[in-house]
């Protein structure tokens, strides 16, 4: 097993333990059920803006800039292939529900990508994984808050004026100005930025513990959703990145290819359950799916990376 592989599972056994906390806090009535809405409300106003700033701290290059770009392109092709192909299961068969949907498109590029690549890859990568997170807070904010909460049309205003999508933007700017938080400002906001993961876990655990049934269909619909969520979708975008030839346009270009595609790779997205949460969408259903998917991705990023890494090997 590579020092990757090893890391991440370490990250992942970090991050069920966590949410087994807040599972627990809640089973043993320490907190109440509705303790996971008031974390999400926290997370998504506070927390998540901060995180996103403070990785956007970093000194400005032109090639930095460039991967910057070319992480972007990755993490938009990804969500519009995403959204695509997800649109076809509205009206099919199996006729998912908008959370179950929401579940297959967006990942947890932030509270698992970012601590598996600074830890694994270096510090210096953990740039490029802003591109993902970029890309989906967008995406999630406009068409996934629309998707889960049942608005017939996307509130792009609304949606544009989200904290999340603003923190992106102010931290693109400051990168760009070469523009540092310095002192006790610049600590504070790394702090709480250093909360997501651990915030995150405990309000999907705080969620899980509120479900109440668990029939074969419903586990068999959560099985569907995890095999596209970890398998099919992300095989696909490694086959159009391939196809592009995206790991050969820059120096570097081969990691941050790899970077994309384990954001594209990742587990379903807590920004998911916290959405539905806040809108009292099935976040029962949307935690589940959260835990499955988190528990299958030991075996299925792992897997992930060594086929990325053969067929880069292969083809080049």
């Amino acid at each position: 097993m590579s020092e990757m592989n090893v890391l991440f599972f370490q990250q992942i056994v970090k991050m069920f333990l966590m949410l087994a906390i807040g599972f627990a806090a809640v089973k043993i009535k320490i907190l109440p059920a509705t303790a996971g809405k008031g974390l999400s409300q926290v997370i998504v106003a506070v927390i998540r803006p901060c995180a996103i700033l403070y990785a956007f701290q970093v000194d400005f290059s032109v090639d930095r800039l460039l991967g910057l770009l070319l992480a972007l392109l990755g993490a938009a092709l990804s969500h519009a292939a995403f959204i695509s192909i997800t649109r076809l299961y509205a009206g099919g068969r199996l006729a998912f529900s908008p959370v179950e949907r929401a579940s297959m498109i967006y990942s947890n590029s932030g509270n698992l990508l970012m601590p598996l690549v600074a830890a694994s890859m270096g510090q210096e990568w953990l740039f490029y994984t802003c591109a993902y997170m970029g890309a989906l807070q967008v995406f999630v904010w406009t068409h996934g808050e629309s998707l889960i909460c049942g608005a017939p049309r996307i509130n792009f205003k609304k949606a544009l004026g989200n904290l999340n999508v603003l923190a992106m933007a102010v931290g693109f700017v400051l990168f760009c100005a070469n523009i540092r938080f310095t002192g006790v400002a610049g600590q504070a906001v790394e702090t709480l930025g250093d909360a997501l993961g651990s915030t995150s876990m405990l309000s999907i655990g705080i969620s899980f513990a509120t479900i109440t049934r668990l029939d074969l269909r419903r586990i068999a619909r959560v099985a569907v959703v995890t095999l596209n969520r970890l398998v099919l979708y992300p095989l696909l975008m490694m086959a159009v990145f391939l196809l592009l030839r995206l790991d050969t346009l820059l120096p570097g270009a081969r990691q941050i290819v790899l970077i994309t595609l384990l954001g594209a790779g990742a587990p379903t997205g807590v920004v998911v359950t916290q959405i539905a949460q806040l809108y009292d969408k099935d976040a029962d259903e949307a935690s589940l799916i959260g835990v499955v998917t988190m528990a299958c991705s030991l075996l299925t990023l792992p897997s992930l990376i060594w086929v990325y890494e053969a067929v880069v090997d292969c083809i080049r």
